[in-house]
């Protein structure tokens, strides 16, 4: 138990950093600046609500907090085919998720319930305060990954119904000290890739499940960490964030370990700002938004994919879509149809 209360504090302090405060009279966006002719609708958070951009345009869906102590909305992902989007709810101490629909965003739907009963005092925060977090919708449409402690002694991988219900556990990784997040499904959704965050060797690493065989796969070898995986939607490559020192930089890998000429695939490095993190691809796996910390706030950035030299991806000309939008870093990018 001591363990798992470590692990999920550890978790939520990370959650929590980057949100900042703003409450309801958010100060306005500057921008857009480019990518009008960005196809499609990216979700991002900022001062604990969800926004959407779309056209050149930003548009905020929920509400936010009132106070430095109201709940705080994070961590948005996108329905296959772009209509809803389920979202974590961070309240004290525990949170919940939720899904709206896109055209009508105050319309909103629980499909957690991890409030303590109040009345038990400390002992409910301490027995029954739960963590849902980091929701993925699978391709299908059928089923959302998601990370939780419930029944676990370290936040596990689980999936439900995209009513809430069903709820099960997937397979666990069963080594060291551990905990996984950001769930990311391969577009035939035969596989889940996600973010081990604390190991045996001391660095998160980004690992796949076979959901047929239960089977891990570790897939980066990372020297000081690797995180923020992301499935490409041609299911060919990997996507993910990898630390260098105090460098962040965006790098993708091969998905397929039948192109792997060592234990791990090489890593292709996307960016060279040394402050990204956060890809998401566009719906039809031709362009790759990120986050990027320049002037002191996280904007959102696109790039085409393109082949370089040697066939390997690479970035083409890079647009800002946002300025000076203080994202949420941690809740990460959703970009939907």
């Amino acid at each position: 138990m001591v363990k798992k209360v470590v692990v999920v504090l550890a978790l939520g302090v990370m959650l929590l950093v980057g949100f900042g405060y703003a409450g309801r009279g958010i100060p306005p966006v500057a921008g857009p600046v480019g990518g009008a002719d960005v196809v499609g609708k990216i979700a991002y958070v900022r001062a604990g609500s969800i926004w959407l951009y779309a056209a050149g345009d930003q548009r905020q869906l929920t509400n936010g907090p009132k106070d430095a102590s109201d709940k705080r909305d994070a961590q948005p992902a996108f329905s296959p085919d772009g209509t809803q989007i389920v979202y974590t709810r961070l309240d004290e101490g525990f949170s919940d998720l939720y899904r709206l629909d896109v055209t009508d965003p105050a319309q909103t739907v629980a499909l957690t319930e991890n409030r303590p009963n109040v009345e038990t005092g400390a002992q409910g925060y301490n027995v029954e305060a739960l963590w849902a977090l980091q929701p993925a919708w699978s391709p299908d449409g059928e089923r959302i990954a998601y990370v939780t402690d419930v029944g676990t002694e370290y936040p596990g991988l689980f999936s439900m119904d995209p009513n809430g219900t069903r709820s099960r556990r997937l397979e666990s990784l069963n080594h060291g000290i551990q905990g996984v997040e950001d769930p990311s499904w391969s577009p035939d959704g035969s596989r889940i890739a996600v973010a081990n965050y604390v190991t045996d060797k001391g660095n998160g690493q980004i690992w796949s499940l076979n959901m047929g065989t239960g089977r891990w796969t570790e897939i980066t070898a990372a020297k000081e960490g690797a995180y923020d995986p992301a499935w490409s939607p041609d299911g060919a490559w990997i996507a993910f964030t990898m630390r260098q020192g105090s460098q962040h930089n965006i790098y993708v890998v091969p998905a397929d370990a039948e192109q792997w000429t060592e234990d791990h695939p090489t890593p292709i490095q996307l960016t060279t700002d040394g402050a990204s993190r956060s890809p998401a691809w566009s719906p039809d796996g031709t362009r790759l938004a990120y986050l990027s910390l320049k002037d002191a706030s996280f904007d959102i950035y696109s790039g085409e994919i393109q082949a370089g030299p040697t066939g390997n991806p690479m970035l083409g000309t890079v647009q800002r879509l946002t300025e000076n939008a203080n994202i949420d870093a941690t809740s990460g990018l959703a970009w939907g149809e």
